[in-house]
């Protein structure tokens, strides 16, 4: 398989449906857990008629959960709109490390100061870490421990080839221009009015055989991806129902994303 990457494309709309703050992170916060649990690479927030807020809420909760824990309090300032995120669940993932530091580790690292040695950063460790090169302040950036001794921790910018996370992507733009924007290769629709993917397994497979950018397209609560794209170039290169004889009348979108993220994996990880 020479999938590389693997993007989901959500409704800001999504949180439209309740004024509950609380309501509002936890529903997020299964997005957020999905795309780790399943390693997708890029979330893509599109703006379907929402209002700009709502991207931008769900855009912090996700890169609040992907920032290691030992980070959270330099890269989020306090506000109203992240005061319930003690429900978020943990993502447990590689770039969230538990223990002591040691050398050859990858880390997440904040940068604090640039000094004439290079920029100080803080990786979690007892004491902050030096990189030689000189960065921007104020940022996340990845690292990997070179030396650690009682006096020095010295890292330079690397990132593994293991899976580290992803990134949140908010284009401010409807869904057709933001899947011109990210550029896949292959493009996955979701819609309870297509072919169940159990009848069309080996066209799917075939499609994403080769790809190395794969997208996964979700509608929201009141509008599906017929409606969003209606009169533009169709974008979609197949489109599946990935919950065939569904025993509700409507299915979220927070959860179509664990179960469509389920169905895929088991494709990609058969290749």
């Amino acid at each position: 398989m020479a999938l590389r990457h693997l993007s989901i494309f959500i409704p800001a709309s999504i949180i439209a449906e309740t004024k509950d703050l609380r309501i509002k992170t936890y529903k997020v916060g299964i997005i957020g857990r999905s795309a780790a649990i399943f390693k997708a690479d890029k979330i893509v927030i599109y703006n379907d008629n929402s209002d700009e807020k709502e991207v931008k809420f769900i855009s912090d909760v996700l890169t609040y959960m992907n920032t290691p824990q030992y980070l959270r309090k330099k890269v989020f300032p306090i506000s109203k709109e992240l005061k319930n995120v003690g429900i978020l669940p943990p993502l447990r993932t590689p770039h969230h490390p538990t223990g002591e530091p040691a050398v050859g580790d990858y880390r997440q690292g904040f940068t604090l100061k640039r000094t004439k040695k290079g920029t100080i950063v803080d990786i979690g460790a007892d004491r902050p870490a030096l990189c030689r090169e000189k960065l921007s302040i104020n940022k996340v950036f990845s690292f990997r421990i070179v030396k650690l001794s009682k006096k020095d921790i010295l890292i330079e910018p690397d990132k593994p080839d293991f899976y580290w996370g992803y990134e949140v992507l908010s284009t401010y733009k409807d869904l057709y221009e933001s899947v011109l924007e990210v550029k896949p290769d292959i493009v996955i629709g979701t819609s309870r009015y297509a072919q169940p993917i159990t009848s069309i397994l080996d066209e799917v497979k075939r499609k994403i055989k080769d790809a190395r950018h794969l997208a996964i397209l979700f509608g929201g609560p009141y509008s599906g991806l017929h409606e969003l794209i209606q009169g533009r170039k169709n974008i979609i290169d197949l489109e599946v129902n990935t919950v065939p004889s569904q025993g509700t009348k409507t299915i979220r979108t927070e959860e179509a994303v664990l179960i469509t993220l389920s169905a895929f994996n088991l494709f990609l990880d058969a290749e």
